[in-house]
């Protein structure tokens, strides 16, 4: 049996392959937040979630195929959380059936694992039986009538009985054959059919003397062992087939119960999640309403800043404007809806509409090296080469604040020079700076959007991103106003003012 919650049939991953970077994009996106609220605490989520996350997809067919899965997991939430917890059963029954000391044994272990799990097959019909018309997408429905058509009552009827018939190894019956040198060859495992117990009756027999030779009882085992072999290897085999099964639905299932969990802790918050649009790779548009970095929502627990966007033709993306103004917390959240778009999940959004990208790759500032091997400017440079080195055409690369390590003229221009040289080799470039020179750099390509951090006239920062070209500062004066500042006294009485500066809550 085949489950197609992930692809559809007959389909087969990109050979994208993993994102050799997906280090530098959990920790610059702050997905991990994301990701343990998806899990919240299950290992399995965690695993499937996280692959899928940094194997984006590049097929829009495949994408939406998986997207209408998902609209259909959060319509019917308490049954796909059903379907999930059946087989979730299956790991904790195994392991329960997995020791024994000799091949009867484990015999009787496989006949017992397989009835428990025909129980959870019993469990997944029965959801299915109840379920099936509440389901709309193909992957559901096919998964469904799957589980109607191959688990019929028959089969049911069938294998209980098979199972019942050869629960006792200790009241078997075994044929046997004299091989060339008058030993015991092709054991062989016999059903008691009708009229057995007569022909048991009537048939020659051996009753074994325990106590005048002990060597006959061990001699009765082994030939059972001899017997049971083949049967148990088939069971074994069953059961690992079954096994693979419920693997297989835990971990697809898993996924879209992440998304559950997901939309359920956002939601808590009073955050919109929508089911994103994706467009071709060639396409520059991008349209979004009420974005919003999800990672940030979580942390907090309380709701944030969404925004709004919608140009076309648009090949770089450069965000100025003041300190703390939400301009790092906006390229994060582009950065997570983007990857969390591509792989089926829901973003946080009240919609997003944007193109499908090869790869999501980021360079953020770091923090100075505490071993003092490189300065950052080397450090910097050697990150970008790499990225440099693996990005493609159709990507997409989030810079914050890169090369302000060194003097504004000469980070500018480096900036400048890597930007033009990707966005000429068709990679989309979303670039945050304080560098005025490299911000103006591009005022002349009509296929730039210029972006900047909303600032009040009272200096108030409102964390909303709007259209706006770059400005000369970046309103610094703001935040040293707002902190250092020491009751009934100005900032110009510090100079006058040897006491050490009051820190107050900004």
């Amino acid at each position: 049996m085949r489950v197609y919650l992930m692809f559809r049939e007959g389909a087969k991953r990109s050979d994208f392959g993993i994102n050799p970077f997906t280090g530098d994009l959990k920790s610059d996106l702050e997905l991990e937040h994301i990701l343990n609220s998806m899990a919240k605490g299950d290992k399995t989520i965690l695993n499937i979630c996280e692959y899928e996350m940094f194997n984006p997809l590049l097929s829009q067919e495949a994408i939406e195929y998986r997207h209408g899965i998902l609209a259909d997991a959060l319509r019917n939430p308490s049954a796909v959380r059903r379907l999930y917890a059946i087989v979730s059963e299956a790991d904790s029954i195994r392991r329960a059936y997995m020791s024994y000391t000799s091949l009867a044994e484990g015999f009787l272990n496989a006949v017992e694992l397989l009835k428990a799990y025909l129980k959870l097959l019993r469990d997944l019909r029965e959801v299915a039986d109840r379920k099936l018309q509440d389901f709309k997408s193909r992957g559901f429905k096919d998964m469904l009538e799957m589980l109607k058509r191959e688990l019929t009552d028959e089969y049911f009827e069938e294998v209980s009985n098979s199972l019942r018939e050869i629960n006792n190894v200790d009241n078997i019956l075994v044929s046997a054959r004299l091989g060339s040198h008058l030993q015991s060859v092709d054991y062989t495992l016999r059903r008691k059919e009708k009229g057995f117990w007569l022909r048991w009756c009537t048939a020659t027999s051996f009753t074994a003397n325990v106590e005048r030779n002990p060597k006959e009882i061990d001699d009765i085992f082994n030939r059972r062992e001899r017997a049971v072999s083949e049967a148990a290897n088939i069971l074994t085999w069953a059961a690992r087939h079954l096994e693979s099964f419920f693997n297989m639905l835990r971990n697809e299932l898993g996924f879209y119960v992440g998304c559950l969990n997901l939309a359920d802790e956002v939601q808590k918050i009073g955050m919109p999640i929508c089911i994103p649009a994706l467009l071709p790779v060639k396409s520059d548009d991008r349209s979004w309403c009420g974005l919003y970095d999800m990672s940030l929502a979580l942390m907090t627990g309380a709701p944030v800043v969404g925004n709004e966007l919608d140009v076309k033709g648009k090949h770089l993306y450069i965000i100025t404007g003041a300190n703390q103004g939400g301009k790092s917390t906006f390229l994060r959240s582009i950065g997570q809806a983007q990857l969390m778009a591509q792989c089926g999940m829901p973003v946080g959004a009240d919609s997003f509409t944007v193109p499908i990208r090869h790869g999501v790759f980021t360079h953020f500032k770091r923090d100075e090296d505490s071993y003092m091997k490189s300065g950052r400017l080397d450090e910097e440079l050697e990150r970008m080469s790499k990225i440099i080195k693996n990005i493609k055409s159709g990507s997409m690369l989030l810079m914050n604040e890169s090369f302000n390590s060194t003097n504004e003229r000469e980070g500018s221009e480096i900036c400048r020079q890597i930007t033009q040289a990707l966005i000429d080799s068709g990679v989309e470039v979303m670039s945050v700076t304080h560098m005025y020179i490299y911000a103006t750099a591009f005022l002349e390509d009509s296929g730039v959007q210029y972006l900047c951090a909303e600032r009040r006239e009272d200096t108030e920062r409102t964390f909303k991103i709007i259209p706006g070209e770059p400005m000369e500062t970046a309103f610094g004066e703001d935040l040293y106003q707002k902190i250092f500042v020491q009751a009934g006294k100005s900032l110009e009485d510090w100079g006058n003012d040897n006491k050490e500066p009051v820190l107050k809550d900004a």
